[in-house]
């Protein structure tokens, strides 16, 4: 699991109440539209499928999408919380380089998630979405929907939750919770299908946790959904989107098979950037102090620490210029990076 990104800390009661008001914003008339579907009260709904009705809904879409980004950017700001913190950056190796093998593997456990969830939740669910014409307005329309379910979905109730909660110091089993209980509220109306959900939700929430990028769990979302969307009028939709898959999973299996052989190789700029035993550490400007992030790193060039001299494990100014700061292992440098100034 990724180490928390180092943030200064917050209250209970301030992390709670812009969790929930976040959700609730966005979530509230999805929670009472699964109950009422879940009693079967929606019966004198009629899909019209004019253009009408769905572009404005559309556009609507957009601007919750836009508003969205907005609210937890802009709240996260006030405390410190950047869009890198969210997991919104574009992963990189320790090189400076792009992380697509990092990425694609991320997008791989992200449908097999998916597809794990939406088993149990077909053999388990009780309850019956309204049906809609399959017409142009109609699928536009569903387009938007699943971009909105992967963008808004993933950012309020995975990220933003996470990233607050444990702000505020909150332990990894009430995060736990609260993430699982809010995402399954408003899928309600599954019926005891809603465990299928559960299960989806705790596997990118583990997901999350694991790799921090937050991007590619947005997208496959948005592309389940579209798929599902598309397939009720064209089956084939689903034969073709679920080959796409398999050829992800053969792709993943790959770069696994790869990153295991390499595995154990030192980073180009490892301790030799450091110049040593008894050699000059460039760039090496740490605060003294004792805490556990980047101001409460310690030591001096040439504290003993790691084999050969080098410097002490702890947080370190990223060598590759990509982020602020990067923890050294004291013997490698790690994936474990942090912004925090």
């Amino acid at each position: 699991m990724s180490a928390d990104p180092v943030l200064r800390p917050i209250g209970a009661r301030r992390a709670y109440t812009e969790v929930i008001l976040v959700y609730l914003a966005f979530f509230a008339v999805g929670i009472v539209a699964a109950a009422l579907l879940l009693g079967n009260r929606t019966a004198d709904l009629r899909d019209t499928g004019s253009w009408g009705v769905y572009m404005p809904a559309a556009v609507t879409i957009v601007t919750q999408i836009g508003l969205a980004v907005a609210v937890v950017l802009l709240l996260g700001a006030r405390r410190g919380v950047t869009p890198a913190t969210l997991g919104l950056q574009v992963a990189r190796r320790a090189d400076g380089r792009l992380a697509v093998s990092q990425s694609i593997r991320v997008m791989g456990w992200c449908f097999f998630a998916i597809i794990v969830g939406g088993i149990i939740n077909a053999s388990l669910q009780t309850g019956s979405l309204p049906k809609f014409q399959s017409n142009a307005p109609s699928l536009i329309f569903a387009m938007f929907d699943s971009m909105q379910a992967g963008v808004i979905e993933e950012l309020v109730v995975l990220a933003f939750l996470v990233v607050t909660l444990r702000q505020a110091g909150r332990p990894w089993w009430e995060v736990t919770v609260v993430a699982l209980v809010l995402r399954a509220a408003y899928h309600i109306y599954y019926g005891p299908g809603v465990v299928g959900i559960l299960v989806w939700a705790a596997l990118f929430y583990w997901i999350y946790l694991r790799f921090r990028q937050l991007w590619p769990m947005m997208i496959c979302h948005a592309l389940w959904d579209a798929v599902a969307f598309l397939s009720r009028p064209a089956p084939a939709v689903a034969g073709v989107g679920f080959g796409l898959v398999l050829l992800l999973w053969v792709t993943c299996l790959v770069l696994w098979l790869v990153a295991r052989g390499d595995r154990g190789l030192q980073p180009a700029y490892g301790p030799a950037l450091w110049g040593g035993a008894g050699g000059a550490w460039p760039g090496w400007q740490v605060s003294g102090g004792g805490g556990d992030g980047p101001s409460g790193s310690s030591g001096s060039p040439g504290s003993s620490g790691s084999p050969g001299g080098g410097p002490p494990p702890g947080w370190h100014p990223d060598p590759a210029g990509v982020n602020r700061w990067r923890w050294w292992d004291g013997h490698r440098w790690t994936d474990h990076v942090s912004t925090h100034s």
